[in-house]
């Protein structure tokens, strides 16, 4: 209900502009209506406001308790759907043609799921980019016991449900490193036109499995980033490892807690995201897990989740499961490298309090 507080803090500080407003809207929402006039949304985004968990429609007790009401709202429809054609102004201004459908899609880590082929009771999925994501699919929304910023929000399938753990800035804290401690690299990827990432992950291969005692703790976007174990034998491919190993660290955090909700373990884990396209990180992900990692030839899964959701309601295929067979492949497999699980094995046991410790202060 992350949007409430937000809304409430408007109509109490702002009341002459919230008195103006006409509807309560996310980013989604605004897109479709600049692309086709729909005021429209779904459950993976309307979680966010006054939905209920049960029926996925607008809650009329919730927006009595909060004084906002169901007409400032959205219309929710189904992920998957046509809601409507791409208007003049709309596809002058994208290089369309008019009159293209316009079709629901849903929130990112949803879409990502899918277009993983997470959509069965028991899978997982790691997303990897600005920050770490790992959902798991239930039947039914699951609670976390205690504070802890784990999640369930409604699929973009109707029936199933995410769990969801996050940490963010795990990714962008190798862009922060790249940006500040990286310029003569940034020089040479300039030169031979590579990317810069590719050369900090060729710093990082150099590194054993542990980064020899250095742990990053990630949590630098609440101003909680702390190094650990920093010694004068370390350099910078050991930074830049220990800050790919905390990515994965955060992940087998998450996912041993969602896993212990869902109430099964998962054999593989689909990882998608910007860090998949270095096979370090991918390696480094099965060996901090344990588990078979499958990397998608697409590895932005959202952009996929959303072309299915798109090819679904065209009528293309007619079942999710004929979409992802037809659209959804993994050439590349990481297995666990069973020496580097011992040394990731002892680490995760440091990681976890440190990172809880700090979160909770």
């Amino acid at each position: 209900r992350r949007s409430i507080p937000k809304i409430l803090w408007l109509k109490n500080n702002k009341p002459d502009l919230f008195s103006k407003a006409y509807k309560i809207i996310h980013p989604d929402t605004f897109i479709y209506m600049k692309l086709c006039g729909e005021c429209v949304t779904d459950p993976t985004n309307g979680i966010m406001g006054i939905l209920n968990k049960n029926t996925l429609k607008w809650d009329n007790d919730l927006a009595e308790t909060f004084d906002l009401p169901i007409d400032l709202w959205p219309e929710l429809h189904t992920p998957g759907e046509i809601i409507g054609e791409l208007s003049s102004s709309a596809a002058n201004a994208l290089g369309l043609k008019q009159n293209i459908p316009v079709i629901l899609g849903g929130g990112d880590q949803q879409c990502s799921a899918l277009g993983l082929g997470v959509i069965n009771r028991g899978q997982a999925k790691v997303t990897t980019g600005t920050g770490t994501f790992v959902d798991y699919v239930v039947d039914e929304p699951v609670e976390p016991a205690g504070d802890f910023p784990i999640f369930s929000y409604p699929s973009v399938i109707k029936g199933k449900w995410n769990i969801e753990g996050i940490t963010p800035g795990t990714g962008t804290v190798l862009k922060w490193f790249a940006e500040n401690f990286s310029q003569i690299q940034i020089k040479e990827s300039h030169e031979k036109n590579i990317n810069v990432y590719d050369i900090l992950s060729k710093e990082a291969e150099n590194i054993p499995p542990g980064s020899e005692g250095l742990l990053f703790i990630p949590l630098y976007m609440f101003r909680k980033g702390t190094i650990y174990g920093l010694g004068w034998n370390h350099t910078r491919g050991h930074m830049i490892r220990a800050i790919m190993e905390s990515a994965a660290l955060a992940a087998q955090m998450y996912l041993k807690l969602v896993e212990g909700m869902g109430g099964a373990k998962v054999t593989e884990l689909r990882v998608d995201g910007g860090a998949m396209n270095s096979d370090l990180w991918a390696q480094i992900f099965a060996d901090v897990t344990s588990k078979k990692i499958l990397v998608p030839e697409i590895k932005d899964g959202a952009a996929m989740g959303a072309a299915i959701l798109g090819f679904l309601g065209c009528k293309t295929y007619d079942s999710f499961e004929k979409a992802i067979e037809n659209m959804v492949r993994f050439p590349t497999v990481k297995n666990p490298i069973k020496e580097n699980s011992k040394i990731y094995k002892k680490l995760s046991r440091m990681f976890m309090p440190a990172l809880l410790e700090l979160y909770e202060k």
